[in-house]
């Protein structure tokens, strides 16, 4: 199952850094105080692209080129770069309504807590310090939410583009720089693997976070019964990677599935079932099968090259996925 694996974490969206924190909260800041009369500057299938959105999103840019001491590019290419963005996040946006894809109240409750302790402040502090600039918290919320839809989109649709053979490794570690780079995580020494399989069921329109999760509890607890979880897995589980295999994700190292599938695999003992936990791909269960200490510098190497070429594969396709998604829309701009 390629998407909770952590090889997705490392194309995750840096929601915002202290950096460019007080660009955003001096562009926010004299958006408020500029009264502009709201059109409608360009319509992107079914959604519309607002001339305010347009303003105060140049604005932040604008501030945050010229903290990091850039030169800024004539206003109107850099109008019309903002509303390029915009069409493009508003397309991506779309397409994970259509796909059900959401971000729980928890979710987003642990990435603004995160984006506070990036600027050294606890949330409600952040949430002060905002307000005091004139950025109301929800609107702060707002965007947070919508860079994570933004990175669930990316994972769903663009990882699945990407194939990484086996030869690829191979010519990647043959290489100097490909051995150089692999060679960093790799340690000669046993590590201990876990053997788990498991369940994914994601919230929807037509069923929501406490429905998933009270289903997933259903299903644990017939499992716990002496139900057949590989049979239960191909019956419920939406990931692509292991449903068909009856959820089995084979031997997994630590660091190699997202922090809170390893938190609840690592809390669950042999031949148990762990209670239904929430990643930010859906909701899981996880029975563990078995642990051992292994060593695996080679293993390490060779996916450590994996997420080497996953990552720099990403970033080639993804503006290709995003020109098909561009092309395929219905876009209108109003001059």
């Amino acid at each position: 199952m390629k998407h909770i694996f952590s090889t997705c974490r490392s194309l995750a969206v840096v929601l915002l850094t202290a950096s460019c924190l007080s660009a955003a909260l001096t562009a926010q800041a004299e958006s408020s105080s500029q009264q502009t009369l709201d059109k409608v500057i360009a319509v992107v299938n079914d959604d519309v692209v607002m001339a305010s959105e347009l303003a105060l999103q140049t604005r932040m840019l604008a501030s945050q080129i010229q903290q990091a001491k850039q030169p800024l590019p004539p206003a109107n290419i850099l109008q019309q770069q903002v509303l390029e963005k915009l069409i493009v996040e508003s397309l991506q946006l779309q397409m994970g309504e259509r796909s059900g894809i959401k971000v729980s109240k928890q979710q987003l409750d642990a990435a603004v807590a995160g984006v506070a302790a990036q600027n050294k402040l606890s949330t409600e502090v952040f949430r002060r310090e905002l307000n005091a600039q004139g950025i109301p918290f929800g609107m702060f919320r707002e965007n947070i939410r919508r860079q994570m839809i933004l990175q669930q989109v990316q994972q769903a649709f663009v990882i699945k583009r990407i194939e990484i053979s086996d030869q690829d490794v191979d010519n990647f570690l043959a290489s100097e720089e490909g051995r150089r780079l692999a060679t960093q995580e790799a340690i000669d020494k046993p590590i201990n693997q876990t053997q788990a399989r498991h369940i994914l069921i994601k919230p929807s329109a037509i069923r929501n976070d406490d429905e998933t999760r009270s289903l997933l509890s259903k299903i644990q607890s017939v499992v716990q019964q002496g139900g057949d979880f590989s049979a239960l897995a191909k019956k419920y589980s939406e990931d692509p990677g292991s449903a068909l295999k009856g959820g089995e994700l084979g031997w997994i190292s630590p660091g190699q599935v997202v922090p809170e599938f390893e938190n609840a695999m690592n809390n669950t003992d042999v031949g148990s079932v762990s209670e239904p936990f929430q990643t930010q791909f859906g909701w899981h269960v996880v029975q563990v099968l078995d642990r051992r200490a292994q060593n695996m510098s080679e293993t390490i190497m060779r996916q450590q090259a994996q997420m080497i070429l996953r990552k720099r594969k990403f970033q080639d396709e993804l503006p290709r996925w995003l020109k098909e998604l561009r092309d395929q829309a219905y876009v209108k701009i109003n001059n």
